[in-house]
C-alpha cells in the first residue's frame, strides 16, 4: 500500500541523509564540552556552538533551530535565564531544549524541567546516551512536523495520515470543529483507557474527561488557538477508564481555516506525562521538605519567612520566630543510637506540629535544631509577644514529657529563644534566624528546658 511505502520512504531519508539535517544550537561556556558535541553529533547533525547565553540569543534571532543544548552555569546569563530570553523569540517556538549541566542537583533539575525543558542531563555525560536521547527527540520533532504537513495536504490520504499518526507513539487527535467530530489514533485511547478500535469521537466527550480543576484552564487554551491562533502547549489532568486520573501534555495548532478565518480543522498531541509529574512531586518533596520528619526543610522556611516579611512590611502586622535546640540530643543518639535518635526527632516533629496553627509553620533546620514562625496574630505588638511566649510555654511542655521509643523510654527538653518580627527596615530572614539562635543560646546557658524571650 502507498502509505506503507511512503513512510518507509520518510525513514530511509533520515537514516541516509536524504532530507535535511536537524539544527542543534548546543551552548556552554566550556570549549571542550563544545567540541565534544560536535564530534559526536556533526555526522548527523547540523551543529551551532555558542560560549554565552547572548550568542544563543543572537544565534536564535538569526534562524531557528530543532533542538537546543544549554549549559546551566554560564558568565553573564545563566542557562535558566537564557532559556526564558530564548521563549520570547518569534524563531524559539517550542523548540526542545535539553540542559547539560555540572549542576545535577535535585532543586536545579526540577527548576529546569518546570521553564519547559524536555531533559535535565549531569555532567560528566556517557556520549551513547546523551546521542539516543537527542536522537529520539529530534525525531519525535520530525514527525510531528511531517504530520502537520500531512494534514495540510488534502492529497494525503487519511489511510496514510493514519500511519503517520501511530508512527509518533504519542496520542493524536484531529478535530474537525464544525461538526465536533473528532479521529484519533490508538495512542491516545490507550492514554485513556478506551476501546483502541474505536477512533472517533466528540470533543464534548473529550471535554468531560477533563479534571473539573482544569476544565475553565483548558477550555481557555483552547479557544485562544481558535479565536487567536495562539499554538496549544498545555498540562492537565484526564480521567482514565479506570477512574483515576492522569497527567497528559497537549501540543497543537489549527491547520485549516475558512476562507473567512473560521478555524475549521485543528491537530492535537497528546503524551502521557504522569511519571515526569510524580518525579517532579518528589523532587519537590526533596528539595522544600526534610525527609526524616517530613517537615519543611530551611529552604522552604526562608522562602515563607521572606514572604511574610514583605507582607508585614506592607501592612504593618507582626509575627514572631521561636528558635527551639533539643537539650542533651546528644547524649540520647549516644546512648541508644542513631536509629533511636531519629525517632525522637520524629517525635519533636509531631509535637510541634500538634502545639502550632495551620497557618504557622514548623520546620528543622538540620539536626536537633527546629524554628516555629507565627504569623496572623493581632495588631497589637505587645498582645503578640504575649500570644507568642504561651504558645512557648506550651512547646516547652509538650517536649519536656518523657519520650516512649519502642523498648526505649528516655527524656529530652528544649532551650527556645523567641524573637519577635514586623518587616521593618533592617530585618532580613538572615537577621532574625541568627537572633532567635542567639536568644536560644542564652537559655540554653541558663540551665535548659528554658524560654529566653529577646528585648
Amino acid at each position: 500500500m502507498t502509505s506503507l511505502a511512503e513512510l518507509s520512504q520518510i525513514e530511509s531519508n533520515r537514516n541516509t541523509g536524504g532530507a535535511q539535517k536537524a539544527r542543534i544550537l548546543a551552548v556552554d561556556d566550556t570549549p571542550d564540552i563544545l567540541m565534544l558535541l560536535k564530534l559526536l553529533l556533526g555526522l548527523d547533525y547540523d551543529v551551532t556552538t555558542a560560549t554565552s547565553g547572548d550568542e544563543a540569543i543572537n544565534a536564535v534571532k538569526d534562524k531557528t533551530f530543532d533542538l537546543i543544548i544549554l549549559d546551566v552555569m554560564m558568565p553573564g546569563l545563566s542557562g535558566f535565564e537564557t532559556l526564558q530570553r530564548l521563549q520570547l523569540l518569534p524563531n524559539f517556538g517550542t523548540t526542545p531544549v535539553i540542559f547539560l549541566t555540572a549542576a545535577d542537583d535535585a532543586a536545579n533539575e526540577l527548576h529546569g524541567l518546570g521553564l519547559g525543558a524536555h531533559d535535565y542531563i549531569a555532567k560528566p555525560f556517557k556520549p551513547s546516551l546523551l546521542l539516543l536521547r537527542i536522537n529520539n527527540i529530534v525525531q519525535r520533532i520530525t514527525i510531528q512536523k511531517e504530520l502537520s504537513s500531512a494534514l495540510n495536504s488534502r492529497a494525503k490520504s487519511e489511510e496514510r495520515l493514519r500511519f503517520v499518526m501511530e508512527a509518533t507513539g504519542e496520542g493524536i487527535w484531529d478535530w474537525l470543529v464544525a461538526s465536533d467530530s473528532l479521529i484519533n489514533n490508538a495512542s491516545w485511547c490507550r492514554i485513556v483507557g478506551l476501546d483502541e478500535h474505536k477512533l472517533e469521537h466528540s470533543m464534548a466527550f473529550v471535554k468531560s474527561l477533563i479534571h473539573p480543576e482544569d476544565l475553565e484552564l483548558v477550555s481557555r487554551a483552547l479557544d485562544a488557538c481558535l479565536d487567536h491562533d495562539e499554538p496549544l502547549a498545555i498540562e492537565h489532568r484526564v480521567r482514565h477508564a479506570n477512574g483515576h486520573y492522569v497527567w497528559v501534555e497537549k501540543k497543537g495548532r489549527v491547520v485549516e481555516r475558512s476562507e473567512d478565518g473560521t478555524a475549521v480543522r485543528m491537530v492535537c498531541s497528546v503524551r502521557d506525562i504522569s511519571e515526569r509529574k510524580k518525579m517532579e512531586a518528589e523532587y519537590r518533596r526533596l528539595a522544600l521538605f526534610d525527609p526524616l520528619t517530613g517537615l519543611p526543610n530551611r529552604r522552604l522556611l526562608i522562602d515563607r519567612l521572606q514572604q511574610t516579611i514583605s507582607q508585614y512590611r506592607r501592612d504593618g502586622e507582626s509575627g514572631a520566630i521561636l528558635f527551639i535546640d533539643m537539650d542533651r540530643f546528644k547524649e540520647v543518639n549516644d546512648t541508644y543510637g542513631h536509629d533511636t535518635g531519629d525517632q525522637l526527632l520524629i517525635e519533636v516533629g509531631r509535637r510541634l506540629s500538634a502545639c502550632i496553627r495551620t497557618s504557622d509553620t514548623v520546620a528543622r533546620l538540620g539536626g536537633d535544631e527546629f524554628v516555629v514562625m507565627l504569623t496572623q496574630l493581632h495588631e497589637d505588638r505587645e498582645a503578640n509577644k504575649g500570644y507568642a511566649a504561651k504558645v512557648a510555654q506550651k512547646i516547652l511542655e509538650s517536649l519536656g514529657k518523657p519520650y516512649h521509643l519502642g523498648p526505649v523510654v528516655c527524656s529530652s527538653s528544649p532551650s527556645i529563644g523567641l524573637v519577635m518580627f514586623s518587616g521593618t527596615e533592617g530585618e532580613t530572614v538572615d537577621s532574625l534566624i541568627r537572633n532567635a539562635d542567639t536568644v536560644m543560646y542564652e537559655a540554653k546557658q541558663s540551665g535548659r528546658n528554658s524560654l529566653r524571650i529577646a528585648d
